[in-house]
């Protein structure tokens, strides 16, 4: 089942509307995102690509520069996949991505073993990293690569502040029990990477805090939303060391 999402919610509305226009919904960089499709390497000529959570099509956009590639990117916020296609039309690859309205976890249509790439930043946690992996599983051609990046512990003793933060959000594991999970859902772990600092402040957390300071001062959702943000921020500047990104490689593991 698709999860579902109001979006005539006004709070989730302020929080998305935040997010419109940004070039990333969540931590990342050009530079991450080509290290781990180097890392994904090597991939069959003209790669079959789905981009599962792709936002307004930031890595989207670098898969669809590979060569002979045909992306297909998902997302369930419409204004993000308007402006992925203007994004995809900019660069010159509009015939070489499907934006595709729905959710991450309503792909029955899609055969099996029909994909040689599956990329997914900083979304599965919508579904839950351990349900992504298993329902994803079944798309990869038998020699197909998943990239997925995931927040995770990067201590074993994280403060009260960040533990209640992220327990309220969305409970952490660390890299070691991804790794568990990973391998529970039939793949093959065969690398990971620590997103840097650079990849949180100055690629996301800068241009989100800058579009926060332009919000309607009349408008108390977006007052909220705002604050939300501010309020992570100010938690990851103090306690960013603790918690993180990971990039995960994996390849279905042959019985």
């Amino acid at each position: 089942m698709a999860f579902d999402l109001d979006f005539d919610d006004p709070s989730l509305k302020a929080a998305l509307t935040l997010h419109e226009g940004q070039e990333r919904q969540g931590p990342g960089s050009r530079a991450t995102t080509e290290l781990l499709l180097s890392l994904a390497a090597p991939l069959p000529e003209r790669p079959r690509v789905l981009d599962l959570g792709s936002g307004t099509g930031a890595a989207t956009l670098i898969l669809a520069g590979i060569e002979g590639a045909r992306v297909t990117a998902v997302d369930v916020y419409p204004p993000f996949l308007e402006q992925l296609r203007t994004a995809a039309e900019a660069a010159g690859v509009a015939d070489r991505v499907h934006a595709r309205h729905g959710s991450m976890d309503a792909l029955d249509d899609l055969p099996d073993g029909s994909l040689d790439l599956i990329w997914s930043e900083g979304a599965a946690y919508n579904i839950g990293f351990g349900s992504a992996l298993a329902s994803w599983r079944r798309l990869l051609s038998p020699e197909g690569v998943l990239v997925v990046t995931e927040c995770g512990w990067l201590t074993d003793a994280p403060s009260k502040e960040a533990r209640a933060y992220w327990d309220a959000a969305y409970p952490l594991r660390g890299t070691g029990e991804n790794v568990e999970q990973a391998t529970a859902a039939g793949y093959t772990v065969t690398a990971t990477y620590l997103l840097p600092d650079s990849d949180w402040v100055e690629a996301y957390y800068a241009p989100l805090d800058a579009r926060a300071a332009m919000i309607d001062p009349e408008d108390p959702h977006a007052i909220a939303a705002a604050e939300d943000v501010r309020r992570e921020i100010r938690l990851y500047r103090e306690h960013g060391h603790e918690y993180g990104y990971v990039g995960y490689v994996l390849r279905p593991r042959r019985s």
